[in-house]
């Protein structure tokens, strides 16, 4: 993660505790984007970010930037991690 954010060369980094926190900050307009490639998110843990946050016109993908899939035929578990961000410009 160091490497990507080096790389992205952001001018601030906000460290705020909790994939919730996370998401209010993208909707309240405090942070851009929102990175996180450590595998074990759940579904039930993102339906409601991403609702919330793609209400406002913000996006949320998977690492390899595909949709989330919220069915019964598709794994419970983001295995890779997640891509979020205020708006398509940022991502």
């Amino acid at each position: 993660m160091n490497s990507i954010i080096a790389g992205l060369n952001p001018q601030s980094v906000e460290r705020v505790a909790g994939s919730g926190n996370k998401f209010v900050h993208l909707t309240e307009n405090k942070s851009d984007y929102y990175l996180n490639f450590v595998p074990g998110f759940k579904n039930w843990d993102m339906c409601g970010s991403e609702a919330i946050l793609t209400s406002r016109f913000g996006i949320v993908t998977d690492a390899h930037k595909k949709p989330i899939e919220y069915s019964t035929e598709s794994s419970v578990t983001l295995s890779e991690g997640i891509i979020a961000a205020k708006n398509k410009a940022v991502y």
